[in-house]
Formats: structure tokens, C-alpha cells, sequence
């Protein structure tokens, strides 16, 4: 009986081991309510900035000085470019590793590809000046408006338009020359094309009003909610998105009527369509999560880091990014509906814990007398 009752010990000790190794997520890095029974996906990377140190789940315990807005995938090399408006500078992500830093103007903002040249175009706030990047070599300088915000690349004529914000207008770059600065509404933040119509739609924060561009004529404003700010094209339905910083909504827009109004988060702001999937992904700065939008329906709430901002899908690892302004991070959510980690972890738990329970009986039934 001695001999059986240290056999049973034995057993409930690897049991209590194994648990505690494989059982449950870390929790040394920070917390990991990162949303993985969500149908949007969880966060499964926090890649910070400042020192390339990468962590599983998403990680919220931190905050430097880099302050990243926007960010951009390039589909000429698979990196994604990101403006650190703290450090006037870019970083560059292969995957979720930082492989360059690039200097740029002062506060940098916006950041968008152009496929017809290769290049990535960001909008330096602090400069007034657009920089034009050529892989991780900034190529030229280009001197826009004032407080220029955001950029977005209008492929029906090549051309690049610049946001404004303090110049109330949109400057129009063609390669690296500006060939027009048309007037729009007050503080233009937000830009995209529209290839349904070949329409450009400026959101404008102060007027409560999406401005759409012609060309380099504003045909239409179209009343929104209140504080306008990030706008980004639906290709499955034709739709446009807009977020409203100040009403804690996403505006939908056909054409130039809006047909829905969709309560997210507080201080919706960055906004991207995930092709993979269909669905709108909005990064709430206020509430420091990202809502997934499914047509005019939100279908989850994704926590992240600390004010995000900026969002952008890579469509070579299906990953979502997102900017987290005040962490200085950049959280890498998955799209798949649960973790892949925790799953195979308690499975291996079970499978462990049957060949201990095995080889355990097994030695009690050959030491019986």
C-alpha cells in the first residue's frame, strides 16, 4: 500500500507540473486579453517599436516615445511601413520584425504605396513637406500645405493626394511635383479612392463633412457625424466607410448618400477593409480596441494597445496591424477566431497526463506481491 500511495503521489505531482507548464497563456509580459474567442481574431503579437522586441498576445504594459499613426503595406517587398510621429522617423516591419528605420520630416502622419512608381508617400506633419521613400532611401521632399494629415493614391490617374489639415485644402502630387491644391472643408484628415466611381473622399473633422473629388474638383459634401476622420473603401458592397471621432460611429456611404450609421468604439479613427474575410476593421482610441464590422453589423471588439490609431491588412501573412500610439507598439492580430496556441498546449496536457496514468498503473500492478 505504501509503494501504491507513492505511485499515486507520483501522479498527482506530474499532473500539477504539467498543468502549470502548459495549461494556462503566460501572464509575465503583461496582460493577454487579447479577444481570442472573438470572430474578427485576437491579438497575437505586440511587436514594440523602440527595441524590435516581440511578444506573444497582446501586451499593454509599456510606453515610449516613438508614437506610431499611420502605417502601409507594400506589396512590391511585403513590408509594412509605419510613421513614427514621435521619433520622426519610419519603421519598416518584415513580419514582426523591425528591419530599418528610415528618417523622414518632422511628425510624421499618413503613409500610403503607389503601385505605378513603387513608392511610399508620408505626409510629415511637423514639415509641411511630403517624403517620398524608395524601398528604405527617402528620394525626395516634397513641399505640400500646412499640417499635411493623411495620403491615399488614386490609381485612374496616378496621382497621389495630400490632406491639409490646417490649409483646408488637398494637394494633388504627380511623381514628385504638386499640380493642384483643391479647397475643402475645415481640418481635411482623412483620404481614399474609390474605384467604383473613381471617386476621392476627404474627410473634413471641423465640418462634419466628407468632401468627393472629381479629379481636382469637389463635386459633392456629403453631412456626417461629428468629428469625421478616417476613411477606407468596402470592394465586397461598394461602400465607403467613414469613422466619426466624436460620435463614436462609422458612417457608411453609397455613392454619396450615407445609409447606415454604426456605433463602435470611442474615438473611432483608423479604418481597413481585411479582403480575407470581408469584414471593416476601426481602431477606437478612446476605448483602446478595434471594432470588426461585418456589412452595417459590428460582430467584435478586439482589445489592443494603448490609443490606437492606424490600421492596415498584409495580405502575404493575412495579419491585421495596428498602431498604438501612446504604447508605442504595434499589435499583429490574427483573423482566425481562436488562439492556435492554446489549443495543441492542452492537448499535449492530456496526452501527457494518459501516459502517466498508464506507465503509473502499470508499475503499481507490477510491484503487487
Amino acid at each position: 500500500m505504501a509503494k501504491r500511495g507513492q505511485s499515486i503521489l507520483i501522479i498527482a505531482v506530474s499532473i500539477a507540473i504539467l498543468l502549470s507548464a502548459f495549461g494556462l497563456p503566460a501572464t509575465a509580459n503583461g496582460p493577454q486579453n487579447s479577444g481570442q474567442s472573438n470572430p474578427g481574431g485576437y491579438v497575437k503579437y505586440t511587436l514594440i517599436l523602440i527595441n524590435n522586441t516581440l511578444i506573444n498576445g497582446n501586451f499593454v504594459n509599456t510606453h515610449n516615445a516613438m508614437k506610431p499613426w499611420g502605417i502601409a503595406y507594400d506589396p512590391s517587398n511585403g513590408y509594412i511601413y509605419v510613421a513614427d510621429a514621435g521619433s520622426d522617423t519610419v519603421s519598416v516591419i518584415d513580419g514582426t520584425t523591425v528591419i530599418a528605420n528610415i528618417t523622414v520630416g518632422q511628425r510624421p502622419w499618413g503613409i500610403a504605396y503607389d503601385p505605378s512608381n513603387g513608392y511610399i508617400y508620408v505626409a510629415n506633419s511637423g514639415s509641411d513637406t511630403v517624403s517620398v521613400i524608395d524601398g528604405t532611401t527617402v528620394i525626395a521632399n516634397i513641399t505640400v500645405g500646412k499640417w499635411p494629415a493623411w495620403v491615399a493614391y488614386d490609381p485612374s490617374n496616378g496621382y497621389i493626394y495630400v490632406t491639409n489639415s490646417n490649409s483646408h485644402t488637398v494637394s494633388v502630387i504627380n511623381g514628385t511635383t504638386v499640380i493642384a491644391n483643391i479647397p475643402v472643408g475645415q481640418v481635411p484628415v482623412g483620404v481614399a479612392y474609390d474605384p467604383s466611381n473613381g471617386y476621392i473622399y476627404v474627410t473634413n473633422v471641423f465640418s462634419d463633412a466628407v468632401s468627393v473629388i472629381n479629379g481636382t474638383t469637389v463635386i459633392a459634401n456629403i453631412p456626417v457625424g461629428i468629428g469625421p476622420w478616417g476613411v477606407a473603401y468596402d470592394p465586397s458592397n461598394g461602400y465607403i466607410y467613414v469613422t466619426n471621432s466624436g460620435s463614436g460611429t462609422v458612417s457608411v456611404i453609397n455613392g454619396t448618400t450615407v445609409i447606415a450609421n454604426i456605433t463602435v468604439g470611442k474615438g473611432p479613427g483608423g479604418v481597413a477593409y481585411d479582403p480575407s474575410n470581408g469584414y471593416i476593421y476601426v481602431t477606437n482610441a478612446g476605448s483602446d480596441t478595434v471594432s470588426v464590422i461585418n456589412g452595417t453589423t459590428v460582430i467584435a471588439n478586439i482589445p489592443v494597445g494603448q490609443r490606437p490609431v492606424g490600421v492596415a491588412y498584409d495580405p502575404s501573412n493575412g495579419y491585421i496591424y495596428v498602431t498604438n500610439w501612446y504604447s508605442g507598439t504595434v499589435s499583429i492580430i490574427s483573423t482566425s477566431s481562436t488562439s492556435p496556441s492554446v489549443v495543441p498546449a492542452l492537448a499535449v496536457v492530456a496526452a501527457v497526463v494518459v501516459v502517466v496514468l498508464i506507465v503509473a498503473l502499470l508499475m503499481i500492478k507490477h510491484r503487487k506481491p
